[in-house]
Order: structure tokens, then C-alpha cells, then sequence
């Protein structure tokens, strides 16, 4: 009777094509971003523009042949780990994606259970799209610092510079100020240099915002102010706060609009925030 009912069930798996789909959590879904696992976000592509789990692949599960998209991205050779918003498009995708030989993984709770606990996202699909990308020299610029001093980005040739573009006036590079201590506090001023760049439009403001709250590094003036600063231009900035990473030869690590991107390049193990906000654009954070 045993043996019957264990052929029964062999029978029906192997009529179904069924495979698992695996449930998991935040914490081991982390576990496995962190190992270098396959990603798969199943949102729409306005949706993942917005923020996404760090090293994801979109493929919109309601759009046209969802499967076949995902063959050409993924092979089915190695686990897929899988999420959606809020978990629902995902568990119907890893069904079906299980069915066609994946092992999947599938995020309970989705892309807001995953920023709910404090997870890392990557905004730079959209948000740092215009940057210099990484593998590029990096343009020079000649800006006054606080005390009215011609600096010149060349000057800093030699050491790897972290070069931050921001204003007082934006709300989410007030709120990266800590991440910008930290990293600094971790470095070793011999080898990396912190130049900020702001866009600020009056200069005493700027000047009594960078010595109320401390900030570290070369802090420089660029009176055009955001949108007509031919230095923004030139790096492609269109959303603030940007970072680069550029090495000692001038040459770009990374260029993002994420913190922690920037803190990894340093470290890897400074604490920073894990993701910004809405951030200012041309059209935004107005004066």
C-alpha cells in the first residue's frame, strides 16, 4: 500500500511538470543578494526605474512572452531568486517559471517587505542614467572653495577622489551628511580626497550650513547653480545628490546617485543609509 501511494505521488509530479517554488523571507533573500545570486524583479519597468533590489534583472510578468525574455536573461542551471511589489505578480511567476525548470525563490512580502526592513535599493536605472560611466576620464573644472581660492579637480591627481554634487537647499543631500561623515571617518586623508561641489545660489548661506554641521572635505562654490552650472553639464548630473568614485589617475570607479555604492568602493563595511528618496532634479527642490 505504501509503495502505491508513493508511485501515485511520483506519477502526478511528473504529470504536473511541477517543480518548487520556495518561499523565503527578507533575511535569507538578503543572504542570497549578498552571495552574488540571480535576481529577477517581475514589476513593471516604471515601477523598477523607481528602486530596485541591487543586481535585479526586469522582466515584467504582464508583459509579452514573460518566459522567453526570461530564458534569454537567466539559464536554468543555477537558482532564481524572485520578487514583485508586494509578492502576488512573483508567486504566479515563480509558478510558472518553476513549471519550466527554474528552482525559484520567491520574496514574501515583496519589493515592500524588502524596503520595509531596510534593505539596500539601487535608484541608478534612472536616476544616475546621464553620469560619466565607470572607465571614464573625468573631465577638470575650476570652481572657487569657501574662502575664495581657485581649486581645480587636477589638483587632487594622485589621491582617489569621492566628488559629491549637492545643495543645502535639497532635502535628501541634508539627509546624506551623515553617509558622507562616515565615509570620510573611515578613510585615510593621505590616500582619498572628499570634494563637494555645491549648487547653492547664495555663498554666506552655504558657507554657514557647511560650518554648522561640520562637513568634511573641500567644499566648493559654483554660483551658476544647478541648472545652468556647466560643471553639472559635464558630468552629466540632472539629479542631486550624485557621487563619483574616480581613482588617482582621474579615471571614474562609480558614478551613482546611491551612497552606499560609493561606501562599498571605499570599504564595505562603513554604515550608510540604505537607499535616498525622491531626489531633486532640474525641475525640482526649486529655490
Amino acid at each position: 500500500m505504501k509503495n502505491t501511494i508513493l508511485m501515485a505521488i511520483a506519477f502526478w509530479s511528473i504529470l504536473c511538470g511541477c517543480s518548487s517554488v520556495n518561499n523565503i523571507d527578507v533575511g535569507s533573500f538578503a543572504n542570497a543578494v549578498a552571495d552574488g545570486a540571480r535576481i529577477l524583479d517581475v514589476r513593471t519597468p516604471a515601477e523598477f526605474e523607481e528602486g530596485y533590489v541591487p543586481g535585479a534583472v526586469n522582466v515584467d510578468w504582464n508583459g509579452e512572452n514573460f518566459e522567453s525574455k526570461v530564458d534569454a536573461a537567466f539559464d536554468t542551471g543555477a537558482p532564481l531568486y524572485i520578487y514583485c511589489r508586494s509578492g502576488r505578480r512573483s508567486a504566479a511567476a515563480a509558478k510558472a517559471l518553476s513549471k519550466a525548470g527554474y528552482e525559484v525563490f520567491n520574496l514574501l512580502g515583496g519589493y515592500e517587505a524588502w524596503t520595509a526592513a531596510g534593505q539596500r535599493i539601487d535608484q541608478d536605472a534612472k536616476y544616475a542614467a546621464s553620469l560619466i560611466p565607470a572607465g571614464s576620464m573625468v573631465p577638470d573644472f575650476v570652481l572657487k572653495d569657501l574662502d575664495g581660492n581657485w581649486v581645480t579637480l587636477n589638483d587632487f591627481r594622485g589621491k582617489d577622489v569621492v566628488l559629491v554634487f549637492w545643495a543645502s537647499w535639497c532635502p535628501d543631500c541634508r539627509a546624506e551628511i551623515p553617509d558622507i561623515k562616515a565615509m570620510r571617518q573611515a578613510s585615510d586623508s593621505a590616500d582619498v580626497e572628499f570634494v563637494s561641489v555645491s549648487f547653492d545660489r547664495d555663498i554666506e548661506t552655504l558657507r554657514s550650513f557647511v560650518a554648522e554641521n561640520a562637513l568634511p572635505g573641500v567644499q566648493l562654490f559654483d554660483p551658476a547653480g544647478k541648472k545652468d552650472s556647466k560643471v553639472a553639464e559635464a558630468f552629466g548630473v540632472k539629479w542631486i545628490p550624485s557621487l563619483y568614485f574616480i581613482d588617482a589617475e582621474g579615471k571614474v570607479s562609480v558614478s551613482t546617485v546611491m551612497a552606499w555604492k560609493v561606501a562599498d568602493a571605499l570599504n564595505g563595511n562603513i554604515p550608510v543609509s540604505s537607499h535616498s528618496g525622491a531626489l531633486c532634479s532640474n525641475e525640482s527642490c526649486a529655490l
